[in-house]
């Protein structure tokens, strides 16, 4: 059975740019976006996904493949003839104007007259909570209420799609925290198609419906939060979103042997073909535990960071990066420390 296609649905098909250098900024993508799904691209700088967004939002034109949105081809419509809103990183608010004024400026652009934009404006402001700050300035608001006008100016277009450019990049990490929350739950409220674009790997974590995870141009992986955090596909997924340790290993059957240590992996994470171990940092234990493979570890670095302790160490398994939650004791430089792991924690990338 066919999917319905809906005004926000989203399809890029074999989709490449190329600024002429010979290698190109995005190489051959294509994915799909479901009408009321937040998607997130994420990766680090020089990967693509801004390349990708400004390809969305019309500001660039593909090299080659197609853009369809709501079922209609609009690879080559300018940004104004697609239905789609981009909050930019930089607010790109007008200084000079009032908060009104500034959600009023893209209807009055598209011809509403004033008394319209301005019903349009106010139902936007109620819509992400600024009633009462119709007749402020920008330089009068925090960065959060900055970031609200913002997402109120392109909501007043009523788009099929609302596009955020690292939205978050410009605000301290406790207001990064709470207006990561307000953007899902107004996403999830309006129901309105949305992609994200941001490099840091909670914030893609906590706000998505699925993540579009690319590497030079290209997409390493995707899925829903969960399935790529805790059973990824490729090393480069699972270093960049858990900081995975990389282990090189035999496996025969489900045993498995790595450097000295020997253990038996459950059968529904064997993987044909595939024999390299993604050790997440969070699932070593300080201590031998029962039923657990266990290896002696000597501590190269150590550090209390509020939530727990860090740990850099050489071991038969090679240098690992260990992150102990709630532990504010921690071993000191040169310690030999026993390290436990649970094989269900284990994971076969490719």
């Amino acid at each position: 059975m066919e999917k319905t296609t809906k005004k926000g649905t989203l399809e890029f098909h074999g989709v490449s740019k190329d600024y002429g250098t010979g290698d190109p900024a995005v190489n051959n993508i294509s994915f799909r976006i479901e009408d009321g799904e937040l998607v997130t691209l994420l990766g680090p700088s020089g990967c693509g996904k801004t390349t990708t967004l400004r390809m969305i939002a019309g500001l660039e034109l593909p090299t080659s493949g197609t853009i369809s949105l709501g079922g209609k081809d609009v690879t080559t419509r300018s940004a104004a003839q697609r239905n789609v809103s981009l909050v930019f990183q930089s607010y790109a608010l007008f200084p000079h104007m009032t908060v009104m004024e500034n959600v009023c400026y893209g209807p009055k652009m598209q011809g509403a007259k004033p008394p319209e934009a301005m019903a349009k404006a106010d139902v936007a402001m109620k819509t992400v909570g600024l009633t009462g700050y119709e007749s402020r300035l920008p330089s009068e608001l925090s960065g959060g209420q900055q970031q609200r006008v913002a997402i109120a100016r392109a909501l007043v277009l009523e788009p099929a799609v609302l596009l955020f450019d690292e939205p978050l990049s410009n605000l301290d990490a406790r207001l990064r925290r709470r207006v990561r929350e307000e953007i899902r739950e107004l996403q999830q409220r309006l129901a309105i198609t949305s992609v994200y674009v941001t490099h840091d790997r909670e914030e893609a974590l906590a706000v998505s419906d699925n993540i579009i995870v690319m590497d030079k141009g290209i997409i390493a992986e995707s899925g829903n939060p969960s399935k790529l955090f805790f059973q990824p596909d490729s090393a480069f997924v699972a270093d960049f979103l858990t900081e995975a340790n990389l282990v090189k290993a035999e496996i025969d059957g489900n045993q498995v042997r790595a450097g000295e240590i020997q253990f038996t992996l459950p059968a529904a994470q064997i993987v044909a073909n595939r024999s390299m171990l993604a050790l997440r940092p969070d699932i070593f234990s300080l201590g031998q535990i029962p039923g657990q493979p266990t290896f002696s570890a000597k501590v190269k670095k150590a550090a209390f960071v509020g939530r727990g302790a860090e740990m850099e160490v050489d071991s038969a398994l090679g240098e690992l990066f260990i992150f102990l939650p709630r532990h504010n004791v921690i071993p000191q430089i040169g310690d030999t420390v026993q390290l436990s792991f649970s094989p269900e924690s284990v994971c076969l990338v490719r």
